[in-house]
């Protein structure tokens, strides 16, 4: 089995998918910055063209493209040298990547790079001047990497249960508590609110009509699982405070006046290895994978022949 290096034991990082990092966002910028060269680059035509005057002074395109490489186009020179290593060795491998594929993980680079907001992304390129069809190509050679880091990984059972004990922690359940709240711009429309809960209102329905909180109140107020550590300090001590069923008073934080009402809990305890299986592999797939891909494209460029003509 490839080696493999201890999972960070953090619940909050490996169960709310919600609040993690994006995991693509420097690529995207990356691969923007070569776009962008290339676009600038493709747009003189002539060696010795004259790109910009100043004040008379004339900068040529050698001027610029020796700019470039002196402040890091070295750099997306390897990196377009790596791209073409890689989609040989796919060709050499009958390795391919399909348009639903790379449409798939241009959706994942929307959702978790700009929210899921495709206006975002696509205002994105344009700034930068790089077409979708330049992002596509470089997650297409980024689909034939892992395809070829995944046909040469090999986990076993033994595998699993081995990374299960040595990460055991992170896959425990943690006390957790599933709620639903109301937030108020002030004292006064938190104890009208209150009021009307005590008459019988529906409270998803309040917290639809009356939630300063826009993220939560399209879905009645619903906030989901969340252990301890994941709220400010005043709403979780009240929250994992009550029992399922039960809803508070007014409580006041930074962000206004909250009403909570806890719907679900779920006390700690320490799962099993079958319990988590489908999980482990996951986790443990991840780990190799990058450091599998890691390896392939430091050997592709050990043994490929690069000649350099600049």
């Amino acid at each position: 089995m490839d080696s493999i290096e201890p999972m960070e034991s953090s619940p909050k990082d490996q169960k709310d998918k919600r609040f993690k990092s994006s995991h693509v966002l420097v690529g995207i910028i990356v691969l923007l910055l070569i776009g962008a060269a290339i676009v600038l680059l493709n747009s003189v035509s002539q060696e010795g063209e004259v790109v910009a005057t100043v004040n008379g002074e004339e900068i040529t395109k050698d001027e610029l493209y020796e700019a470039m490489l002196t402040t890091g186009g070295r750099d997306i020179l390897d990196r377009l040298i790596m791209n073409q290593l890689v989609i040989q060795e796919a060709k050499k491998q009958g390795i391919v990547v399909s348009e639903a594929e790379v449409t798939e993980e241009i959706q994942k680079v929307i959702d978790e790079s700009f929210n899921g907001m495709a206006e975002f992304f696509h205002q994105t390129l344009s700034e930068y001047g790089v077409t979708e069809e330049t992002v596509r190509e470089e997650l297409r050679t980024e689909l034939f990497l892992r395809k070829i880091a995944e046909s040469e990984l090999d986990i076993t059972e033994e595998d699993e249960r081995e990374f299960f004990a040595a990460n055991q922690a992170a896959f425990n359940i943690h006390e957790q508590v599933e709620a639903r709240h109301i937030l108020l711009d002030n004292m006064e429309e938190a104890e009208n609110v209150i009021q009307m809960l005590e008459e019988g209102k529906d409270f998803g329905e309040l917290a639809g009509e009356y939630s300063t909180d826009q993220s939560s109140a399209i879905q009645g107020g619903y906030l989901g699982l969340f252990e301890r550590g994941r709220m400010v300090p005043e709403f979780e001590e009240v929250a994992f405070s009550l029992e399922k069923g039960q809803r508070s008073g007014v409580v006041e934080s930074q962000f206004g006046y909250h009403i909570i009402e806890v719907l679900d809990r779920e006390e700690a305890r320490e799962v099993t290895f079958e319990e988590v299986r489908d999980m482990v592999n996951e986790r443990m797939t991840m780990q190799l994978l990058s450091n599998k891909m890691g390896e392939l494209m430091y050997s592709l460029r050990q043994s490929a022949e690069v000649e350099y003509h600049i």
